[in-house]
């Protein structure tokens, strides 16, 4: 018995070093692809972490993944066979002096039959040479010959031919790994992007998408020490933001209209800190005037309370108390005895002016206080909804058919150094087995497809 399990384990760690090392074997290969001198942005999609992440969540939870069509898997296989050398990773790119929605790849053709049939029988796509095709629309372009395939997806619709044919004899050309991309080579990240001011990296797992990226910082001068109002943790949706807008991004937005609600309002006053918060929903009384006919005939005004349910939101602010009171006397906006805004500005829910010690709050809560005591943080932003509490608190159905997967969104950002920021995020579902890419292609599936229209009718299985 102890020699049949020491042969089974020998055999096991054969296996793995064999699995490890070819794909260890298959990623130093996909660092010798080559992509344009001229490449302005680069997006990686790293096949082999993709198939092994989905790997490990079908042995996890394979009811996750058990569909009820009756197709067998000989066929699948079948119409999965697009005749394409998949390697381990896709780049895709943009290119310099083109449009900036416009990427270019290139792929090895391992079955050229396979693939013939594939782009004349699953893709509708026009033939516009002999082995030119594009999409009706013109978004979707493919050349190939009997072993290379070039693709441009372009949303300008821009001429992309002389491109493609430069893109398949490989012309003006770089290893990846020679590259002002190489970093991109050595990351293991499911979906990374790179250009001159960015760097994002996206990774799905279980019930969960988590996005970080380093970005140029042309808007917020970040708080050194951040510090904010804390905020409840049951809330619907919580903001904060600590940092001053940046004069340029002021001056590039700034705006001449006398409204509570036009930028130049906020920026007008504004000083380093905001938050918004929504806790849950409340009744409002709103006043309802009408009017009906007395004894004599004559009409006369009626008021009727009405209640009116809305959410429960609290606007805080950084700003000198005084002056925002004032502008807002100055446009005929506020009661100065209850500190109401005026229906006119906003017309959907009472919303109550309070200010005091540098400090404004707007609110739907008419008893509310003005709280300016804050606690540290290494974030200078964070956002926060639950979509399970915003689609009960609301009863718009678009939402509730759009947002109804996901359970809530995180996102936090803090400086990383001179004019440069890192954001972290997650996206959770409410499905917390079922690998968070294949639930995505299913919301396409039904009913999402349609915002990504390149005229392709290839089936994604979705389990009914």
């Amino acid at each position: 018995m102890k020699k049949f399990l020491k042969i089974t384990a020998a055999i096991i760690l054969l296996l793995l070093v064999f699995y490890f090392g070819l794909f260890k074997y298959r990623q130093i290969q996909a660092g010798k692809i080559l992509i344009p001198v001229t490449t302005q942005t680069l997006l990686k999609i790293n096949v082999d972490e993709l198939y092994k992440t989905l790997a490990v969540s079908y042995l996890k939870h394979p009811s996750q993944y058990s569909g009820t069509d009756k197709k067998g898997i000989r066929e699948k296989i079948n119409d999965l066979n697009t005749g394409l050398k998949i390697p381990a990773n896709i780049y895709l790119y943009t290119l310099k002096g083109k449009a900036v929605n416009t990427f270019y790849t290139r792929l090895e053709i391992a079955d050229s039959l396979a693939f013939d049939t594939f782009i004349r029988k699953k893709l509708t796509l026009l033939k516009k040479d002999a082995h030119f095709f594009q999409s009706a629309d013109s978004t979707f372009c493919v050349l190939f010959n009997k072993t290379t395939v070039s693709f441009a997806f372009t949303m300008a619709k821009e001429p992309v031919k002389n491109l493609l044919y430069e893109i398949q004899d490989q012309k003006n050309m770089v290893k990846i790994s020679d590259s002002k991309f190489a970093q991109m080579t050595s990351l293991s990240d499911h979906l990374s992007f790179q250009n001159a001011e960015n760097l994002s990296r996206i990774n799905f797992t279980d019930g969960k998408i988590d996005f970080s990226g380093e970005f140029e910082n042309k808007w917020i001068e970040p708080a050194v020490q951040p510090r904010h109002r804390k905020l409840n943790s049951e809330s619907t949706v919580g903001i904060w933001l600590n940092g001053k807008i940046k004069p340029d991004f002021i001056k590039k937005n700034q705006t001449v209209n006398p409204s509570l609600l036009s930028k130049d309002s906020f920026f007008r006053f504004y000083k380093d800190y905001m938050d918004f918060e929504w806790t849950k929903t409340i009744t409002q009384v709103d006043t309802i005037v009408g009017y009906e006919y007395n004894e004599n005939f004559e009409q006369v005004e009626k008021k009727i309370l009405q209640d009116h349910k809305i959410p429960s939101v609290n606007v805080n602010l950084s700003a000198d108390d005084q002056a925002v009171g004032n502008y807002l006397k100055s446009l005929g906006a506020l009661d100065q005895s209850t500190g109401k805004i005026s229906s006119l500005m906003i017309p959907l829910y009472q919303v109550y002016f309070k200010g005091g010690k540098g400090n404004v709050l707007f609110t739907t809560v008419k008893d509310a206080k003005p709280d300016s005591k804050r606690v540290s943080s290494a974030d200078f932003f964070y956002f926060k909804v639950d979509f399970k509490k915003l689609i009960k608190q609301t009863s718009i159905p678009l939402i509730a058919d759009k947002l109804g997967t996901f359970s809530q969104l995180e996102i936090k950002a803090k400086s990383a150094g001179k004019d440069k920021i890192k954001l972290e995020s997650e996206l959770l579902f409410l499905n917390k087995d079922a690998n968070a890419l294949i639930q995505l292609l299913k919301m396409f599936k039904n009913g999402f497809n349609s915002s990504l229209n390149f005229n392709l009718s290839v089936d994604i299985p979705a389990r009914k």
